[in-house]
């Protein structure tokens, strides 16, 4: 009898278990999708305690545009610093922190759970492709057989979840123009708007191959304060960073100059918070 070296062995463990790990699901699991499961992966059905309903289909529109079917709807019940010890479980550290520094101003409006999500029937069919064939590659970097949807609707693993965050269906094109108010200890704070834009590749003319491995594009442009209006940050998200890491532009307004910004990820401070946020803390978790 010839023994192999342990190494060997332990490596071929190493694969074996790697490639399960990265592996697409069963067309037994993917029928779930639409059954037991919604088309994203979510469990259909409530929880036990009545609080959170089954999934239904979402809600529909009416001439292109959805109407708000809960406007008249009233809180369930109102959490303050006077009842908060009752709901202690269901506060973050931080929310009952600024309860007990805010005790006459800060409060939290509790109304019913709605499960209100609905999804294109294009986007139901490629996130079931995706779940039959969508793998991870590059150490979880980046993805293989990707279709437009969620990446991996039954995840095998924290990787998978994450991805899941980062593909999800987000209406192809999508522009937001928000306020961010960076507070100093001493409470002073300055508040900063910004306008920010992303699309899909899908979802732009002229599609070609240099778009393979891109998830999608961001531009952000800082509309006030005076001191930092017409600043623009560019990108270009790739879906493997490994092969093609992220690529960044950003334009200072007072300089008039473009630059490469290579520095736009992972704990770099994020754009006008006075180093209160990181790059990667965007969108919850970003690259």
């Amino acid at each position: 009898m010839q023994f192999k070296p342990k190494s060997l062995i332990l490596g071929m463990a190493l694969a074996l278990s790697s490639s399960a790990l990265y592996a697409a699901v069963s067309a037994e699991e993917a029928a779930k999708l639409g059954d037991s499961l919604t088309p994203m992966g979510g469990e259909v059905a409530g929880n036990i305690a009545g609080t959170i309903p089954a999934w239904t289909g979402g809600l529909s529109t009416s001439d292109d545009r959805y109407v708000n079917p809960y406007a008249n709807e009233k809180p369930l019940f109102t959490i303050t610093a006077d009842n908060m010890a009752q709901y202690q479980a269901n506060l973050t550290p931080g929310q009952q922190a600024l309860m007990q520094k805010y005790p006459d101003t800060y409060k939290i409006n509790v109304y019913p759970t709605h499960r209100s999500a609905s999804i294109p029937d294009s986007v139901i069919a490629s996130t079931k492709e995706n779940a039959l064939n969508a793998t991870l590659t590059s150490d979880g970097n980046g993805i293989s057989n990707l279709n437009e949807g969620v990446a991996f609707p039954i995840p095998a693993n924290g990787l998978e979840a994450i991805w899941n965050h980062m593909t999800r269906f987000r209406g192809g094109a999508l522009e937001r123009t928000f306020v961010q108010v960076p507070v100093q200890a001493n409470g002073s704070f300055t508040p900063v708007k910004i306008n920010e834009k992303m699309s899909w590749p899908t979802y732009l003319n002229g599609k070609n191959s240099d778009q393979d491995n891109i998830l999608f594009y961001f531009v952000q442009q800082v509309q006030a304060p005076a001191r930092l209006t017409g600043n623009v940050l560019l990108v270009h998200e790739t879906v493997n960073q490994i092969t093609q890491p992220r690529q960044a532009w950003t334009y200072n307004a007072g300089q008039r100059r473009v630059r490469r910004a290579p520095q736009i990820a992972y704990d770099a401070p994020g754009t006008a918070t006075d180093g209160q946020r990181t790059t990667d803390n965007l969108d919850m978790f970003n690259g």
